[in-house]
């Protein structure tokens, strides 16, 4: 959660040296850096099942502090946090919720494509030719129509189990797609290149954001993904995409009382994460048209 509103904080302006949040994002660093394992690199503990999320959100948020603020002492902090993400990769592919136990998972190895890409531009030593081999397994789990699954062709994407699953049904996003069509761009592909760029950019285009609560079609994980894929691709799928993000994050959030400027969190993880997760991921979500230039 503090990795995620350090990035909000950084996409609106914000650095270690300025900005209306310069107060917050520097006392968010000085916690993420408190939380690491000086041994091994890692952000935080190794105990819950889904630690590597953390960990490469906390990687991508301090290695975008460290970049856009020109802050040397992080330096050090952000290489061994990037060396940890080398060590808990599959020699051979992608990563997965424990340390080289042979799984791939395409969720987490999104987000430790954005920490390495972030690192990658900042001069942050990182293992050499780690990205072709996760280009390789973003390949095979990727269908011929363009949509990628979780861990294998055809998989969708996860969610918690039991009533939640009936709740937000898988189908009614592409956020596996989406953040794989993502991760393509930030590896150096494409779509002139590799047509099923463009196919997976279609399928997102079939399932656009609308906020509905009562549907099960709110995800604020696809929405950001999506958001930064269509913005890469650019002319009008990205422009239609950015036409539904109005109506469906704009509007929808809160101006009443000590909830306002916030937003609620109603989607597929606000049960996991809350209105922290929730306010930070759509605004990061609004960040997409001008976060980063088209690649």
């Amino acid at each position: 959660m503090t990795g995620l509103a350090l990035l909000a904080f950084l996409g609106d302006g914000s650095s270690l040296r300025s900005g209306p949040y310069q107060e917050a994002l520097t006392a968010g660093v000085k916690w993420l850096q408190q939380q690491q394992d000086q041994k091994t690199g890692l952000y935080g503990s190794s105990q819950a099942m889904g630690f590597i999320y953390g960990h490469a959100i906390a990687t991508y948020a301090m290695s975008e502090a460290y970049g856009i603020s020109e802050h040397a002492p992080l330096n050090e902090s952000v290489e061994k946090a990037v060396g940890y993400l080398g060590h808990h990769r599959n020699p051979s592919s992608a990563w997965r919720y424990q340390p080289r136990d042979g799984g791939n998972d395409r969720s987490v190895t999104g987000w430790c494509i954005m920490a390495y890409d972030s690192a990658r531009y900042f001069d942050i030593k990182c293992e050499e030719g780690a990205m072709k081999v996760v280009e390789s397994w973003i390949d095979q789990v990727t269908d011929k129509d363009g949509r990628t699954g979780y861990t294998k062709v055809g998989e969708p994407s996860s969610g918690n189990v039991g009533e939640h699953l009936v709740r937000f049904p898988p189908e009614k996003g592409e956020s596996m797609t989406a953040l794989a069509l993502y991760c393509r761009f930030l590896l150096g592909q494409r779509p002139d290149d590799k047509p099923v760029m463009a196919l997976s950019a279609s399928l997102i285009q079939k399932k656009p954001p609308t906020w509905n609560t009562k549907d099960g079609s709110i995800d604020f994980y696809y929405w950001y993904c999506a958001s930064y894929a269509m913005f890469q691709m650019g002319g009008k799928p990205w422009w239609q995409w950015y036409a539904a993000l109005d109506d469906a994050v704009v509007k929808s959030q809160r101006a009443d009382g000590s909830f306002k400027g916030s937003w609620d969190p109603v989607d597929v993880w606000g049960e996991n994460g809350g209105r922290v997760y929730a306010t930070a991921m759509c605004v990061l979500t609004l960040e997409s048209s001008y976060r980063y230039p088209p690649r």
